[in-house]
């Protein structure tokens, strides 16, 4: 969704927008939502530059970041950025971001993308790393059974085959 900033009016405006996550995301992601993504915005037009400030919630299957067990994981991010027009840097010099300019997103051509604001605050707030428990044991690095479910048997006191070589040589270095 775009909206144009001549379109905002003196009051402001605001836009409720309620999507499949796929719309936002394209068809070709790895990201599985269980239901819409929805976000609340209100628009402020303070010339030249816009507030957007409000709410995007979804609910997101990510696999675990240990044993590979699906997961939900509820997003519910409040945010507030500026708009500010996109001005060409003088020769395309890089600049350094000051910490206020952090929340600050550029439009051009007078037209604010909605869908890119809500899809980036979704991105963010998704866990690097997500967990289906604190003390998720993870999978067997042998015969790849989930040790949440029980242990396999297996023999990891010798640790992994790839690295014997590696303590071989640091076993021949010690004095």
């Amino acid at each position: 969704m775009k909206i144009r900033i001549d379109e905002i009016p003196p009051e402001g405006l605001r836009v409720d927008v309620e999507e499949e996550g796929g719309r936002f995301f394209g068809d070709d992601t790895e990201l599985r939502f269980d239901g819409k993504v929805t976000a609340h915005l209100s628009l402020d037009r303070i010339d030249p530059c816009v507030r957007a400030a409000g709410n995007a919630k979804a609910r997101v299957v990510l696999p675990c970041a240990r044993c590979l067990q699906e997961l939900p994981v509820v997003v519910d991010s409040d945010f507030a950025v500026e708009y500010r027009p996109l001005v060409e840097v003088e020769g395309g010099k890089e600049q350094q971001l000051l910490p206020d300019e952090l929340d600050v997103l550029y439009y051009s051509h007078g037209v604010i993308d909605i869908d890119e604001l809500v899809t980036g605050q979704v991105a963010e707030s998704l866990p690097l790393k997500p967990l289906c428990a604190d003390a998720c044991r993870g999978l067997c690095p042998r015969c790849g059974q989930n040790l949440n479910d029980g242990d396999c048997g297996c023999d990891r006191a010798g640790g992994d085959p790839r690295l014997a070589k590696l303590k071989e040589l640091l076993n021949n270095n010690e004095p």
